[in-house]
């Protein structure tokens, strides 16, 4: 009978052992890495002129004449952008004598607006204008930052190889915009 009861007594401790080690906790469960995601950078942009500036005749009679600008648009911090406006001013001797500004809407219309990051891009840009006595101009690009939608603006683009003088009239479509062939 010593026997039996021993036996006894060893299967209801294994139970009891086994019972108290299912479920219940007591365990950690394994964690998940925790992944930083780098954040995104702020937007740096330089924009310089390449090529000719080409000087047209306008075919919109409300304008004397239409600038090709060609501009090269680079992001070199990895941010993007939208491209808010391109503004062009004529002085005669330091005094502004004209100003012609092409809006989002327009750059958007011709499929423009965003810059992306470590984008490097030639524009091609048309200005129209009246003003035939100008001694200087000054090209100046404004966007937004999308990463905090700060303002800013890239002003005096310069870096034109020459100003020519085509025959060949040049206006703007009625829609604002005109999409050259690329160089």
């Amino acid at each position: 009978m010593t026997r039996r009861c021993f036996t006894g007594m060893t299967v209801a401790a294994v139970a009891v052992i086994a019972f108290g080690s299912c479920g219940g906790g007591g365990g950690s469960s394994p964690t998940t890495p925790t992944v930083t995601v780098p954040p995104t950078p702020a937007v740096a942009i330089t924009a310089r002129g390449e090529g000719n500036l080409v000087i047209h005749p306008s075919l919109d009679s409300s304008f004397f004449f239409a600038l090709e600008t060609p501009i090269r648009i680079t992001e070199t911090a990895g941010g993007t952008a939208d491209w808010n406006f391109v503004r062009i001013q004529l002085f005669k001797n330091g005094r502004e004598n004209e100003r012609y500004e092409l809006g989002s809407d327009v750059i958007e219309r011709a499929g423009y607006k965003k810059i992306t990051a470590r984008g490097n891009q030639l524009y091609t840009v048309v200005f129209r204008f009246n003003d035939e006595g100008f001694d200087d101009a000054t090209v100046t690009l404004g966007f937004a930052d999308l990463k905090d939608g700060r303002q800013f603006t890239v002003a005096n683009v310069d870096g034109w190889t020459d100003v020519a003088i085509s025959f060949t009239p040049l206006s703007v479509a009625s829609g604002g915009t005109v999409r050259l062939p690329e160089r």
